[in-house]
């Protein structure tokens, strides 16, 4: 429980940090794409410190940027 809390403050000092500037210059596509971005980072850090995400998110992802690299014919 306190690892969550911590995620989610650090978060939050990430939010604190960044949104007053992009609000001030009414970057808002900036905005929302950083919180998107937050939030897709939270979600995923709280799952695998929860244990709900056992493998790591590259695990699941890599297969399909390997499907999708073949596709348009890059090799490595």
């Amino acid at each position: 429980m306190v690892n969550v809390l911590g995620i989610i403050l650090a978060f939050g000092v990430i939010v604190y940090y960044e949104a007053p500037g992009l609000i001030k210059r009414k970057l808002w596509r900036e905005l929302a794409v950083l919180i998107l971005l937050v939030l897709t980072g939270l979600t995923l850090s709280i799952l695998r410190t929860t244990g709900v995400l056992y493998k790591c998110w590259v695990d699941l992802v890599g297969p399909v940027g390997g499907s999708i690299s073949r596709l348009v014919g890059l090799r490595f």
